[in-house]
């Protein structure tokens, strides 16, 4: 399958699990129960107001009869009562999945149209597949516990209108009330279509096993010391700033893709990376690879393309230029602000530098900024 194919197969998951939500109802609560209650008033009313003289059997029977009303509405009223807010629940869970499952579908969209100019490198590739592979595990996510909570839902409203009289028909309430698209083709329900693209990189030829690596299911190893290779300053490029995902779930893939970049295949060595970069990146740029620091004493020189001073450091880990070029990682991109680029030549420089060991043991030690039990500062 072609890279494109994984998108336009994602794409085609997500909006199909999206449209199982449909379009919620608004409700505030049964309309019928008001108007229940004002006939209970009424009718109890009518039996206290029996005339004396009504005296006999027919007195009587109309007493039995319309107390025996006014207890059928005092339970009809009582199951209103608590099938009502169940139901504005429901229409609110409808509207939540929706809303939740729109933020799923423009997360991906907008992570493809900020990945696709670095996909012309193997690292850029499994920055996109990772990408792809999280926001599904994100959409499955919410359609599994939308679909536990229709279900405790449909129970809870059997459950208060059993005051109605009469058994409620029917198994589990379908999530947001609204029947399976034909889009999804095959029957196949939408877990199954999401979980159908699980392992994305094994389909795309040249990326196979990478995604597994950030599954911790790769075999052992912890990278040579350095898989730096110096690029001219002058090839470093300023371009794409504001265009990459930021925030901690975009910057923790753009960190697995790094240290995939890397060659870095020890769980236990990727973890103590992986959480160390979570820290450093947290403190230097709040997980966005688009901030630059032009008021510190890097930020000299002249005017670059994207305003700011060439020396400035830039980036997620804040890389200035020089530092950049000098641990550029093969088959990343040259963009500074590039994410997987940028945590990879950090990482290459921590290790020249500070002489942080290739597993990642003593990162934390050797880099105060990436250990989060103290204070840190600059690297």
């Amino acid at each position: 399958m072609s890279l494109q194919g994984l998108v336009d197969a994602t794409a085609t998951s997500l909006d199909g699990a999206r449209a199982l939500f449909g379009q919620p109802v608004p409700a505030s609560g049964l309309p019928s129960t008001s108007g229940l209650q004002s006939l209970k008033t009424d009718l109890r009313a009518a039996v206290d107001t029996v005339p004396a003289s009504w005296s006999g059997g027919g007195g009587e029977g109309y007493k039995t009869a319309g107390g025996n009303g006014v207890a059928a509405l005092d339970n009809v009223v009582g199951a209103d009562r608590g099938v009502g807010p169940q139901v504005v629940t429901a229409s609110n869970e409808s509207r939540d999945g929706r809303s939740g499952m729109n933020n799923v579908v423009s997360d991906t969209r907008a992570g493809v149209n900020a990945i696709a100019p670095s996909t012309d490198t193997p690292a850029g590739k499994t920055v996109l597949v990772n990408h792809l592979e999280g926001q599904l595990d994100r959409a499955k996510a919410l359609l599994t516990k939308s679909q536990q909570r229709g279900q405790m839902l449909a129970t809870m409203i059997r459950s208060a209108g059993s005051g109605y009289g009469a058994p409620m028909g029917g198994g589990g309430m379908p999530m947001g009330g609204m029947p399976m698209p034909g889009g999804m083709g095959g029957g196949m329900s939408p877990l199954g279509s999401l979980s159908a693209l699980s392992g994305l990189t094994g389909a795309l030829p040249g990326l196979s096993g990478s995604s597994s690596a950030r599954r911790g299911a790769m075999g052992r190893g912890a990278a040579p010391p350095s898989s730096a290779a110096r690029i001219a300053v002058g090839d470093v490029s300023f371009a794409g700033r504001g265009t990459f995902p930021k925030g901690p779930a975009a910057m923790s893939e753009a960190i697995d893709a790094a240290l995939d970049a890397r060659g870095v295949t020890d769980p236990v060595a990727r973890k103590r990376w992986h959480d160390g970069y979570m820290t450093l990146t947290g403190r230097e740029s709040g997980h966005n690879a688009s901030v630059v620091n032009v008021s510190d004493s890097n930020a000299h020189g002249a005017q670059m393309s994207d305003g700011a001073p060439a020396n400035s450091s830039r980036g997620p880990a804040q890389c200035i230029p020089t530092t950049f070029a000098g641990h550029h990682q093969p088959g990343t991109s040259t963009s500074i602000y590039e994410p997987v680029a940028n945590i990879a030549a950090s990482m290459n420089y921590v290790m020249d530098r500070y002489g942080v060991s290739p597993d990642g043991s003593n990162l934390a030690s050797r880099v105060p900024q990436a250990n989060y039990a103290v204070r840190g500062g600059g690297y």
